[in-house]
């Protein structure tokens, strides 16, 4: 089976991802980490933009971002059975994109 990359919604799996989860810290984003054999070989993938970012446009455009990244570094390097949790700070929509794939290779291994 195929893996499949499966966005979370439920705020309840957001707050079990960070009460649970492992909460790795880079320079254009944070992300949590959890282990949940119960996923059937799917990766499950949230997405985390505060008002600390701005405005909703600002907010928007970095979920897209961070959407395309999990498209791209997380179906490709990510491990089967696992949730992530990708938050984006400030620097995000100041790097580039080439910049932020290698960033979240490099923190997701």
């Amino acid at each position: 089976m195929a893996q499949t990359l499966n966005t979370i919604k439920k705020r309840s799996t957001f707050l079990n991802v960070k009460k649970k989860g492992q909460f790795l810290r880079s320079f254009s984003f944070n992300i949590q980490i959890l282990k949940d054999m119960s996923l059937d070989n799917n990766i499950n993938v949230g997405y985390t933009a505060t008002k600390r970012l701005g405005n909703a446009i600002k907010r928007n455009k970095a979920k897209r971002i961070m959407r395309e990244l999990a498209k791209k570094v997380i179906l490709k390097y990510g491990k089967k059975n696992f949730y992530y949790v990708i938050i984006a700070k400030n620097s995000l929509l100041k790097t580039t994109f080439k910049n932020l794939e290698s960033e979240l290779i490099k923190i997701i291994k």
